[in-house]
């Protein structure tokens, strides 16, 4: 190739080029091309209310519990049909309540405190879900494995001031065990951004949530089992499987 072919040949490659239309362009600037440059994971949170009913012989001990949680999550696939994504979830469930008004002191028996004792849980449980990405309403199922803190503890408030800060407070009994859950549920979308940004939140979904939970043996108090007589408090622990039902309302946020 001579010379003046090379110069004619660079001459129309750029006409070719001013004459292409910018459309990958533009579509790098929009949120295809950001979701490739962030790669195929996506940050998720959930948190919610819970009920729980025990099931099996922690029923006979336990009828109703209560409480809420919170979730971080780590989706894949993000641009796929189905969404898999690993998750840890805490959980907070309490099983009974009692409050009493007491003296302060026996020195001081015209000043009164409130005094609560609570019987809960805290489940701490990694897992993993499989959903659908897209839709109206799109269901979902998981599984998920962890760690059980059973405990009772007793409080005291300024009275008639609940919720305060509390005077003091102490543990009276705690144990440990396992859990493992299966579950399923729904995610309704309610709130969607435009166009997808980088480290912000780009969708709202609220999230309906059933799962049995598969729960170790375990020795704790339940309301009723404090003793306290002249001074002195006696513990009656009672021993059982933790098995439960649990059913979750909460709002999913995906960044």
């Amino acid at each position: 190739m001579t010379f003046d072919q090379l110069e004619g040949y660079r001459v129309n490659r750029t006409k070719e080029n001013r004459d292409e239309p910018l459309e990958s362009t533009a579509g790098d600037r929009g949120s295809g091309s950001l979701h490739g440059r962030r790669g195929s994971r996506r940050a998720d949170g959930r948190a919610g209310l819970s009920l729980a009913w025990p099931q099996s012989e922690f029923s006979e001990q336990v009828n109703f519990a209560w409480g809420g949680g919170a979730r971080a999550g780590w989706a894949f696939n993000k641009n796929g049909a189905l969404a898999p994504l690993l998750f840890a979830d805490l959980g907070y469930l309490n099983y009974g309540r009692e409050r009493r008004t007491e003296p302060f002191s026996m020195t001081i028996p015209d000043v009164v405190v409130d005094v609560v004792t609570d019987n809960y849980m805290l489940l701490v449980s990694p897992g993993f879900q499989i959903g659908s990405r897209r839709g109206r309403v799109r269901p979902y199922a998981e599984t998920f494995f962890g760690l059980t803190y059973i405990a009772t503890s007793t409080k005291i408030e300024n009275h008639g001031l609940g919720g305060s800060d509390p005077i003091a407070e102490s543990t009276n009994f705690s144990d440990f065990t396992w859990n493992f859950g299966v579950g399923g549920g729904l995610k309704i979308p309610v709130w969607r951004r435009a166009e997808t940004l980088k480290k912000e939140m780009n969708e709202a979904l609220i999230d309906l949530q059933f799962s049995y939970i598969f729960g170790g043996d375990a020795e704790y108090l339940k309301k009723g089992s404090i003793r306290r007589e002249l001074g002195k408090v006696e513990y009656e622990t009672v021993q059982s499987r933790t098995d439960m039902i649990q059913l979750r309302l909460g709002a999913d946020f995906r960044f």
